[in-house]
């Protein structure tokens, strides 16, 4: 029995190598291969757990039903503990290293951005998360219901940070007449041509508060969107302000908003920013 398991697993374990793709890559310093390992997929390093800790419970069972005796047979053993350990770790820094060769950003990202939506005059609170992972989404893209935009680890595509990907990934959606947002009473859903109250029909516009770091202190101003707002891609900053602030409105038409994120208040209350409020006419701030 010892022998037949021993026998599967030598078979077993050259296969994960050869499972790979098996691409060269150039070699790389210590602070790339740091950063590559800080930046492994959730689901990847799942994965080569699983498989690690499987061959070493069939390992554990060999040893159990019949110990091994001879020398060879315990060389072998410490042979397999090594290979596990030593393969598993090399395919997923090799595949790692896949991901960081044919990424935009050339390495792992953590951007931030926040948002609001305004349902006609209601505020909208997203889905507050729940289970360990303590967010909603992926690992590279999701919110911890905090109304930020979070993207972290490594992007195959700069259109992962776009508007639209993160309600998609957030099991909401987002087009330039529609926005689904998850919350914990189910979706909420805003469409162009119904109703507000008063009888005047709503139409879903995005704000964007941007941040000009070259002065001091910083100025934040806003514009509005044009009707490809959910290509957006967000501003590559991990803190906000700087990062994008951006106001969802289902309200009748207009062009100015005075509505903007707390961290940008905050900022202008600490004296850090000045924030041009635009002229709204006839609109009230509240």
């Amino acid at each position: 029995m010892f022998q037949r398991i021993v026998f599967l697993l030598a078979v077993f374990l050259p296969s994960i190598a050869r499972a790979h793709d098996g691409h060269e890559h150039s070699p790389i310093d210590l602070a790339q291969f740091g950063a590559v390992i800080g930046a492994l997929s959730g689901a990847s390093q799942l994965v080569l757990t699983g498989v690690a800790f499987g061959l070493l419970l069939l390992i554990a069972l060999a040893v159990t039903v019949k110990k091994p005796q001879s020398e060879f047979a315990k060389a072998f053993l410490f042979f397999l503990l090594s290979a596990i350990t030593i393969l598993s770790t090399w395919v997923l820094v090799d595949r790692t290293l896949d991901d960081v060769r044919l990424s935009p950003t050339g390495g792992p990202v953590h951007w931030h951005a926040d948002f609001r939506v305004f349902n006609c005059d209601e505020e909208i609170d997203s889905l507050d998360p729940s289970g360990l992972s303590n967010r909603i989404g992926t690992s590279e893209v999701h919110e911890h219901g905090d109304l930020r935009i979070h993207i972290e680890g490594i992007i195959s595509a700069f259109t992962e940070a776009s508007l639209g990907n993160f309600f998609n990934v957030i099991g909401g959606e987002l087009t330039n007449e529609r926005l689904v947002v998850p919350t914990n009473n189910g979706l909420v859903v805003m469409e162009n041509g119904r109703m507000c109250p008063g009888g005047r029909p709503g139409t879903l516009q995005a704000f964007l508060w941007s941040t000009d770091v070259s002065k001091k202190p910083w100025v934040a101003s806003v514009q509005k969107l044009g009707s490809d707002f959910p290509d957006y891609v967000m501003t590559p900053e991990a803190i906000v302000p700087p990062g994008d602030c951006v106001v969802f409105e289902f309200v009748p038409e207009k062009e100015k908003t005075f509505r903007t994120c707390e961290q940008y208040e905050a900022a202008e209350n600490r004296g850090d920013l000045i924030i041009l409020w635009p002229d709204l006419g006839d609109d009230i701030r509240n």
